[in-house]
């Protein structure tokens, strides 16, 4: 019976003690554990974010996968068309392979031929002028050649008119080649102080080409052809738009140039060094 008690004694001791330092505890709380709400209030701010950044990085990844994964087939679509146009090729070529003679036969209509064929049209459009149209050479065996030639006087004098000078200037062009051609087309320079006035010459159409501080050039179109060893003059007007001094002065750099124009092209000419005319305008005193 003693035993009993003495057992029930120790077990009460000891539950006081503990009911005793549970109170303690209570009543003074561990100083530390602020610091570790505030560790842990912490560590779930950052964390939050860094997850969240985690799981886009994954999203995009996926997604970009998922395209890397659907592209191929397109590709492999898009490629079958040519596949299904060689094996009409094959077909074509069994019905030779049989017989000995025919096998002689492919190699005559080989694809160098066509080929060639139309390599040589494209070289021809490129060679030719910015018009759009061809010429056509004269063939390997044809002897039929371009000859035109310009002449004129080496100057011309021009009159005192008011606050310009003002004159006139005839040249002749001729055509000792035995090639048809379609029309003569000019190129004319002039000094930027000089204007020209074709008249009713039968050349006109002139379109600027460029300009220096000196001169300007122009691309003009021209007449007819003139026949075969004949020959045409020309006469236009010219004014130039430097008032009439006490002294007299010479102005250089007007050049007329002819040319074939045949079809929209320019074919060469036999002797190129007559197509060129070179005029100094002569400007007396006022």
């Amino acid at each position: 019976m003693d035993d009993r008690d003495q057992s029930a004694d120790r077990l009460a001791g000891a539950f006081a003690e503990f009911r005793a330092a549970s109170l303690r505890r209570a009543a003074e709380p561990d100083p530390d554990e602020p610091r570790r709400r505030a560790y842990r209030r912490l560590r779930n701010r950052v964390a939050a974010p860094v997850v969240a950044a985690t799981v886009a990085l994954l999203a995009v990844a996926v997604g970009l996968a998922g395209n890397a994964v659907t592209q191929p087939p397109l590709v492999t679509t898009d490629e079958s068309p040519p596949a299904t146009e060689n094996p009409p090729a094959t077909p074509s070529t069994a019905p030779t392979g049989p017989t000995p003679s025919s096998s002689a036969t492919p190699t005559t209509p080989t694809s160098p031929t066509p080929t060639a064929t139309a390599s040589g049209t494209p070289s021809a459009a490129s060679a030719t002028p910015s018009g759009g149209r061809s010429a056509a050479p004269p063939s390997a065996t044809s002897t039929r050649r371009l000859d035109l030639s310009i002449s004129s006087p080496g100057s011309v004098t021009l009159d005192p008119t008011g606050d310009a000078y003002t004159g006139w200037l005839t040249f002749t062009i001729s055509n000792a080649g035995d090639r048809a051609y379609d029309a003569n087309d000019m190129i004319v320079v002039l000094p930027v102080e000089a204007t020209v006035n074709f008249g009713d010459s039968g050349i006109g159409g002139c379109f600027n080409q460029g300009q220096d501080d000196d001169t300007r050039t122009m691309f003009c179109t021209g007449d007819r052809q003139i026949p075969a060893g004949g020959s045409r003059s020309y006469r236009f007007g010219l004014r130039v738009e430097i008032a009439p001094g006490p002294t007299a002065r010479t102005l250089d750099g007007l050049a007329v140039t002819v040319r074939a124009n045949d079809r929209g092209a320019f074919p060469a000419d036999r002797t190129p060094a007559d197509n060129t005319a070179r005029i100094d305008l002569e400007l007396p005193p006022g």
